[in-house]
């Protein structure tokens, strides 16, 4: 099996928090409505990544590699997640379908171990939300990052998610349209977050990313294309 890189030391705790809530969500399994609506968020996302055989592609945030198995033959792929349980299931997949990717696991939050420039592509999707500190990710993204890399991050817009399932609750229907998916937000969702936060969170103190397209995917996704802006923070 493909190997995983564990990167310096990790907090034991977190990593198997999120361990536990990747087991317990099927975030990328999805059946159903609930999993039209995540493969409509991942080809958004590959659609504003363009990604060609010629670039190397980082995700941040990999899981268990739903998204990543999906991008097309690029010179090097590589996922990287705090999460050896996810990570383990990512490496089996690109294995059971023939392909190679490299794997790291890191904590975003802390560090990401890769030079500037490393990377043509670098995606970071529905990863902020399950974070403490999501602006640090957006940070350490940046520090790897050049005025030609492209950036391509997913948050969920939660408000309209969560008022959309207590009406289908009330009306006997949550259960049937979205089988094994948590009521209300989920526990791994340590905010709630929206277009507007990805806003605050990228401008303040200083403007880290410029947004050159974005997307609303089915009331429930935001997604935006971003290019590094030239400030120090």
């Amino acid at each position: 099996m493909q190997k995983v890189k564990k990167i310096s030391s990790l907090n034991y705790k977190l990593v198997e928090w999120n361990n536990q809530m990747y087991k317990k969500y099927p975030t990328g399994r999805c059946i159903g409505i609930a999993g039209h609506i995540e493969h409509s968020r991942g080809k958004a996302v590959l659609q504003f990544a363009e990604i060609k055989p010629t670039e190397a592609v980082l995700e941040v945030g990999c899981e268990g590699g739903n998204l990543l198995i999906n991008v097309p033959n690029a010179k090097r792929i590589v996922g990287a997640d705090i999460s050896s349980t996810a990570l383990n299931d990512a490496a089996k997949l690109f294995e059971n379908q023939g392909r190679f990717a490299e794997f790291f696991q890191c904590d975003a939050q802390e560090y990401l171990p890769f030079s500037k420039g490393e990377f043509d592509v670098i995606i970071c999707s529905e990863v902020l939300e399950h974070v403490p500190n999501p602006r640090r990710v957006l940070e350490n993204i940046y520090n790897i990052s050049t005025d030609k890399t492209r950036i391509v991050i997913s948050v969920p817009i939660e408000a309209p998610k969560v008022a959309m399932k207590k009406i289908l609750k009330s009306m006997g229907l949550f259960g049937v349209l979205f089988p094994k998916i948590e009521e209300g937000q989920s526990e791994w969702h340590l905010h709630s977050f929206s277009k507007n936060m990805f806003y605050e969170i990228n401008n303040k103190p200083t403007t880290l990313f410029k947004i050159l397209k974005e997307k609303i995917v089915w009331y429930n996704h935001y997604v935006a294309l971003l290019k590094r802006a030239r400030t120090n923070f």
